[in-house]
């Protein structure tokens, strides 16, 4: 009695029409290998359950025999021979027992392994030496591509189980379903690994119960997601998913798009928001800073044409964090097709790498509108959703603040209207040609650009250093940074606008213009408390009842924190200077904003001293500024060349003008030259005009005419 399959195989006819049949069937080489392959493996765990049930029967006539055999075969001395019976393949248990009691490094199992394998690679070299025999070319290659497939499957498995990572079995998708379900309700009923009980022995139990059920649970669920029925049941709740959520993302989209203007990419955060939209409406400052900060959101005006082509490295570089579900949704629909390019091109490292973003877009889009999605389900949608009140705390939603998922997604609402197409209109994408006659201002606003971006990256790099990778640390920091870059950035923008006021009105306005610059002058100040408040409190300073530096925490700050601080520290102070320069030549007093500037002063020399002892504990100056922050002295410089001399001053010049140089006699009408040239004698009475260096007599006689 000798295997079956054996016996087919040894048959090149028999084997050739099964392969045959196969490749008319549409399948592969490797396919053809792999099948062959576990048939192999099947047969020889087939046979070694065999000659367990049949090995007490004939344990004693070939256990003398069968274990030399063995042990050579194992030692590679020589191929095991054909067995007359299943039953003679394997040893039993019983007899490797007996010959290998002594062997303390080799186990049973182990041992029972090893001749499994030995073989199934005896019948793969059986088989090939057989077919070079029959010079069956085809034969002969396909075997060997099933050799080196189990050399090579070996090492896979080796390097699996050095990661620690089990190797899923051909477990059925309904016993592993229910297998998961059974362990699942186990675990929840033990609680945890580290169960406790008054007895010390049902607690040994329990835990040791709760160690077997993770591997377990490990075991059937690994084994369950690689049947095709899980698979399938996956894709289904996919589909089904992205069904239920397509109505709300293309909502989602035209609300973002109405506030998004199509060359947004183009336009600075303080154009955002202080130009007139498209309905004669202005832009929040919120939405201007989340654009322009949180810039992933900026691709819903980028064509997916082009950012299929994009390099990885461009997606991976945009900022993601701290998006609202209203967001999240818009991304995902834009990008839902060109992924699935990405995804269909995977096996390309750049492809590869896109699809891997997207991916993770993915994951916590679904994992944040599933929260929103279930608290709907219990509280009800915007609208209809009550919240607990002290009288009623058992009635309605108990969340507070950005701990509802609404109100999450309502910072910052998108519910308004600005204005802006809603449509899929996207900014053109072009390789121009540079103006020439605009060379040095193109030039310059690129090296801008450049110089922001490059900036922007050695912060993030020190930072990280500095908390040694620690990513809630490094966003905690990155955070402040960005808040202390927006606060420069509103004191400048207010300073500005305030001088241009001044200096378009008159320093003393009406009682209306006066009611107005104290609201956004307490306004400001207020703006300005608050942050000064948090950067003082991330600095380890006591905020809060009486000042006392024996109170202050550690100051854990990087030296990009403290440097920026230092630089906001400087422009708070001239900030606060212009407001009271502003209320002296209106001749108003405020005690309200002189208590609060006298207040915040006293802080902000408080936070500076400690910047300053920061830096002396770590050793290091002070770093050079990471921007050119502009006193109130030369925004009224930029400001005055802006608007332009008034007309006042210009019939002032003019005058002026008109004393010193008398206007020059009419040209000679039958003089050659006319059309506003100049004759000799007002070439002669313009010489020295604008003062020495401006030429002599005869220069002024040379150049006439010219």
């Amino acid at each position: 009695r000798s295997f079956a399959t054996e016996e087919s195989l040894d048959s090149t006819k028999a084997f050739e029409q099964v392969r045959q049949m196969m490749v008319e069937n549409g399948h592969t080489d490797g396919e053809v290998t792999a099948f062959f392959e576990g048939l192999t493996i099947q047969q020889v765990k087939i046979n070694s359950l065999r000659s367990q049930i049949r090995s007490h029967k004939k344990l004693k006539q070939i256990s003398s025999k069968w274990q030399n055999l063995a042990s050579k075969a194992l030692n590679g001395r020589r191929p095991m021979p054909r067995a007359r019976s299943a039953s003679a393949v394997v040893l039993t248990e019983h007899s490797m027992q007996n010959e290998y009691s002594d062997h303390s490094q080799q186990t049973k199992e182990e041992f029972i392994d090893k001749v499994m394998v030995s073989c199934r690679v005896l019948s793969v070299q059986k088989l090939l030496k057989k077919a070079s025999g029959t010079g069956n070319a085809e034969m002969e290659k396909l075997l060997k591509d099933l050799q080196e497939a189990e050399k090579k499957q070996k090492k896979l498995e080796k390097q699996l189980e050095q990661a620690g990572i089990v190797i899923a079995e051909d477990i059925p998708y309904a016993v592993a379903k229910s297998k998961v379900e059974e362990i699942s309700k186990r675990m929840q009923e033990i609680g945890s690994s580290q169960v406790e009980h008054p007895d010390k022995e049902i607690q040994a139990a329990l835990r040791e119960e709760y160690f077997k059920l993770e591997q377990d649970m490990e075991k059937y669920s690994t084994a369950l997601t690689l049947t095709d029925e899980y698979i399938a049941e996956q894709e289904k709740m996919e589909r089904d998913w992205e069904d239920r959520i397509r109505k709300d993302n293309e909502e989602a989209m035209k609300k973002i798009r109405r506030h998004m203007p199509v060359d947004v990419k183009n336009r600075s955060e303080g154009a955002l928001a202080t130009e007139t939209t498209p309905n004669g409406k202005v832009l929040p400052r919120v939405l201007a800073k989340r654009f322009k900060r949180t810039n992933v959101l900026q691709i819903l005006r980028t064509n997916p044409n082009d950012l299929e082509k994009v390099h990885p490295s461009t997606l991976e570089n945009l900022r993601v964090t701290g998006l609202t579900l209203t967001e999240r949704r818009a991304i995902h629909l834009h990008l839902d097709g060109v992924a699935q390019k990405w995804k269909a091109q995977n096996k390309e490292k750049n492809a590869e790498r896109k699809w891997t973003w997207f991916k993770t877009m993915r994951l916590n889009f679904k994992s944040v509108e599933g929260q929103y999605w279930r608290h709907i389900q219990q509280y009800g949608p915007p609208g209809n959703h009550p919240y607990a009140t002290r009288q009623n705390p058992d009635v309605g939603c108990p969340l507070i603040g950005k701990q509802c998922p609404l109100k999450a997604d309502a910072n910052p609402s998108y519910d308004n209207d600005y204005g802006y197409t809603d449509d899929a209109e996207y900014e053109v994408s072009t390789v121009q040609k540079a103006d020439v006659d605009d060379q040095g201002a193109k030039a310059k606003q690129e090296a801008m650009e450049f110089a922001r971006a490059k900036a922007s990256n050695a912060r993030s790099d020190k930072l990280k250093k500095h908390y040694k990778g620690k990513v809630i640390e490094v966003a905690k920091a990155n955070g402040s940074c960005e808040n202390m870059d927006e606060l420069m950035d509103n004191m400048e923008m207010k300073q500005t606008k305030w001088i241009e006021t001044r200096l378009t009105d008159g320093d003393v306005p009406n009682s209306e213009g006066v009611k107005k610059f104290l609201i956004e002058f307490r306004e400001a100040i207020n703006e300005v408390k608050l942050a000064v408040l948090q950067f003082a409190g991330r600095s380890g300073m006591q905020i809060s009842g009486k000042r006392d530096a024996k109170n202050d925490k550690a100051d854990i700050r990087s030296s990009v924190e403290i440097g920026l601080c230092e630089e906001v520290c400087e422009s708070s102070k001239d900030f606060f200077d212009g407001i009271e320069e502003h209320l002296k030549k209106m001749g108003k007093e405020d005690k309200r904003i002189t208590l609060d500037i006298k207040l915040l002063t006293e802080m902000l020399n408080d936070l500076h001293d400690r910047n300053v002892a920061t830096l002396k504990v770590m050793g290091i100056e002070r770093p050079e500024p990471s921007r050119k922050w502009k006193t109130r002295a030369e925004l009224t410089v930029e400001v005055q060349v802006k608007l332009g001399p008034s007309p006042e001053e210009i019939a002032a010049l003019e005058a002026e003008e008109e004393e010193y140089y008398p206007p020059a006699r009419p040209p000679n009408p039958f003089a050659g030259g006319g059309g506003g040239r100049g004759d000799l004698m007002s070439a002669i009475a313009g010489r020295g005009r604008g003062g020495p260096g401006r030429g002599d007599l005869m220069s002024a006689i040379a150049g006439r005419g010219r």
